[in-house]
């Protein structure tokens, strides 16, 4: 028993041992795990020294690039940055052939060759962050991902575009023209693609001056796209002169999604302002970087553009004609067109939301007596449902009066609603110029800047078509100095009959006439005007209405809270109406 006993013993104190060495392996490995980690984690001891090598680096190279950037501005007597003495100054600061200065437009793009990484500069010299030069694996093929993974165009597996290249393969794909690129190698296009509920993302932003922007400047293999077929065809010249990139849907129009991912497409060069290809009006085929598409199908959202896009047709920075929607886009780009001409379309479009434009419109005439240019959108179409949440800086210009701050011309026979929008371009009105079909709600917007006609419409009247109107004005104001009306040139011409709605409206621009100019289609026009108020110092007359207005000193409307007071009590029953404060020149503008 005692023998048994004392075997046992021994057998648990082997148990124990192993279970002890058991825990010990454990707890070392553990150990080893943290130890490891500390070390080649991401938060790792090597880590933490590669990234801190890297920012050393990365102020190093902007340390140069500020160097030269100084002395390239001091040894012009203009204090401007030329590229030879840019590059000159840089290779003083890092020797020859360490870096590589190109002009790519309003910016020079400096790449230090040895880290693979470049940085660009604006004219003003101010230096912007480290950007990772990025190669494509397989340019001019949307179908296969930046690494080789293949792409179907859904939602999970977006077709992309990285370069140049890409681009041009995916507007041939569409029109159903030129090549596309397959394992490096052309291939002829032989039918268009509309993509109809495809997705398309843009992964990076692209510079057609940039030879970053693509992954081969210098390649001739897309062929003559520009319409000279003696400059050698190159691509960055192809993009850049001539007429320029094709639009995509020129032939055929896209039907998918396109996210920009807001990223920006710079120095955008399309030229079809001598087109030949002309439909029975005599106007021509549309233009922006998108030509055409589909109000039920086509989405283009979170892009900005910059450039110059010119065009015989109806012309817009983000797409020509037709789109369901048009979402998060900023317009930079100068844009020239026929007939109508807008910052993101031209016209027919269902919504459009949250977005800016910058660029310059010009419209270089009219066929259609409703053909007109806006900020926004040149003219509305029948399913244009709202513009909502946008802004124009840029003037619009032309040779013909109807050319509104935000949209050009409100033909519709659905109820459309400009929201939340406003004006600071020079126009022919603030807001709209034209309204001439169906129903027009005009809420929550304003006009800060000069306009030939008036503060926010030009002109209420149904032309030739001799229609019912209504138009809806409400929560709204202008600061804007016009040569007629502060709010409405004329009412009524034409029109079968037109009802105007009026409500917590103000202006406080100067101007002939405070609220409405003129009503010649008077014994058609019913008004219903309500808490409207005016600058009486700033304006020669009230108009041809008093009913409901009320005339105001500038010191009862400039720094003052009762103003902002009354104005935010006349819009307790209306919830979508937003709420009013004091801005930045002492009047009341809307939060």
């Amino acid at each position: 028993m005692k023998k048994y006993t004392q075997q046992i013993e021994k057998e648990n104190q082997k148990g124990i041992t192993l279970l002890a060495l058991v825990i010990t392996i454990i707890v070392l490995l553990i150990l080893a795990g943290i130890t490891i980690s500390a070390i080649t984690g991401d938060n790792g001891i090597i880590g933490n020294a590669g990234r801190a090598k890297e920012e050393t680096e990365i102020a190093n190279e902007k340390e140069i690039i500020e160097k030269a950037t100084v002395q390239a501005m001091g040894n012009n007597k203009y204090g401007n940055i030329e590229e030879d003495e840019l590059q000159e100054q840089l290779n003083k600061e890092t020797g020859e052939g360490k870096t590589e200065a190109t002009d790519i437009g309003n910016e020079f793009e400096i790449i230090f060759n040895e880290s693979n990484r470049y940085y660009i500069v604006d004219k003003d010299g101010n230096v912007g962050e480290a950007q990772d030069i990025i190669k494509d694996k397989n340019p001019g093929d949307i179908t296969v991902g930046k690494d080789g993974e293949t792409l179907d165009g859904s939602e999970e597996h977006p077709y992309e575009i990285w370069c140049i290249e890409d681009l041009v393969s995916f507007s041939n794909m569409v029109n159903g023209s030129g090549i596309k690129l397959e394992n490096g190698k052309p291939v002829e296009i032989a039918k268009s693609n509309n993509f109809k509920e495809k997705y398309v993302i843009l992964k990076t932003s692209l510079n057609f001056k940039s030879k970053l922007s693509y992954q081969n400047s210098e390649r001739t293999d897309f062929g003559d796209i520009n319409g000279n077929e003696e400059d050698g065809n190159t691509l960055m010249n192809e993009m850049t002169t001539g007429t320029g990139f094709t639009p995509i849907g020129l032939s055929n129009g896209f039907w998918g999604i396109f996210n920009g991912e807001n990223n920006k497409i710079s120095n955008l060069y399309i030229n079809y302002e001598n087109d030949t290809v002309l439909n029975s009006y005599g106007i021509g085929r549309s233009a922006g970087l998108f030509s055409s598409g589909n109000t039920q199908y086509t989405i283009i959202k979170n892009l900005k553009i910059s450039g110059e896009i010119k065009s015989a047709g109806h012309t817009g920075g983000i797409i020509g004609t037709s789109a369901k929607l048009i979402e998060n886009c900023i317009n930079y780009a100068d844009i020239t067109g026929f007939n109508m001409a807008g910052g993101m379309i031209g016209d027919y479009v269902n919504e459009i939301e949250n977005c800016k434009n910058y660029g310059k419109i010009n419209i270089t005439g009219s066929v259609w007596s409703y053909g007109g240019a806006g900020g926004i959108v040149g003219c509305t179409g029948s399913e244009t449902k709202s513009v909502k949440n946008c802004s124009n800086t840029g003037d619009i210009l032309g040779n013909t009066t109807k050319r509104g701050g935000i949209v050009g011309v409100a033909q519709s026979s659905s109820n459309v609603i400009i929201d939340s929008c406003i004006n600071m371009g020079k126009a022919s009105s603030g807001i709209c110029d034209l309204h001439c079909m169906g129903i027009l709600r005009i809420i929550n917007s304003g006009n800060l800047k000069e306009c030939e006609n008036s503060g926010i419409i030009r002109e209420i009247q149904a032309g030739e078509y001799g229609r019912d109107l209504e138009c809806n004005i409400s929560n709204s104001y202008n600061l804007g100095e016009t040569q007629n009306a502060g709010i409405i040139a004329s009412i009524g011409y034409i029109s079968k009959s037109v009802k105007l709605n009026m409500e917590n409206v103000y202006n406080a621009g100067e101007c002939v006439s405070a609220i409405i100019g003129a009503i010649p289609g008077k014994d058609k026009t019913s008004l219903n005007i309500k808490n409207v108020y005016y600058n009486k110092e700033l304006s020669q007359k009230v108009g041809v209405v008093e009913e409901g207005i009320q005339a105001y000193s500038e010191s009862e409307m400039k720094d003052n809270r009762n103003f902002i007071n009354t104005l935010n009590n006349n819009i307790q029953n209306h919830t979508e109406w937003k709420r009013w404060k004091i801005g930045e020149e002492g009047y009341p503008v809307l939060e």
